[in-house]
């Protein structure tokens, strides 16, 4: 069976979106694990981190360049004994070595008497390098939080999630 031009095309499109859903994927486990070592991998040198900061956004978190973006996850991380994040992939439009995608997502975290969940929407863009996709530029946009504390016992603690 010989592979038309359209199929070959088609396949190289769904391999990168997958790839480019993967990095997303990776982004959520290596936040939740607080993986230190892994973090960096995700990011282009030049790349940019904001969370929050638009109009009505509660507070913004901004950073440029993969070590100042590893810097502000790691402060990040040690003020959260538990945190999780789930992300949902949403659309990723794949442009050559270039990928663009929004997700929705769900956090909660607590530490030193403080707690937080919220919900929402990542908007990304990816660059094609020889190591696979890494961000860009990252952006989350709050749609929800909340700071009341949680209703349960927390078992899980950081360096715990398998």
């Amino acid at each position: 069976m010989t592979t038309t031009p359209t199929t070959a095309a088609a396949l190289a499109r769904l391999l990168d979106e997958a790839a480019v859903r993967d990095t997303l994927a990776r982004f959520a486990d290596t936040a939740t694990r607080g993986d230190l070592e892994a973090f960096p991998t995700l990011w282009a040198e030049d790349a940019t981190w904001v969370i929050g900061g638009s109009e009505g956004q509660p507070f913004e978190r901004r950073a440029e360049g993969v070590q100042e973006i590893t810097a502000l996850f790691r402060g990040l991380r040690e003020e959260r004994e538990h945190f999780v994040q789930f992300i949902f992939p949403g659309v990723v439009t794949v442009d050559g070595d270039t990928a663009t995608a929004r997700s929705l997502c769900q956090e909660a975290a607590s530490g030193g008497g403080k707690f937080y969940r919220t919900h929402g929407v990542w908007t990304d863009t990816f660059r094609r390098t020889d190591a696979g996709w890494v961000f860009g530029s990252r952006a989350y946009r709050y749609l929800w939080l909340d700071f009341s504390p949680f209703s349960g016992d927390v078992s899980w603690a950081r360096g715990n999630a398998a």
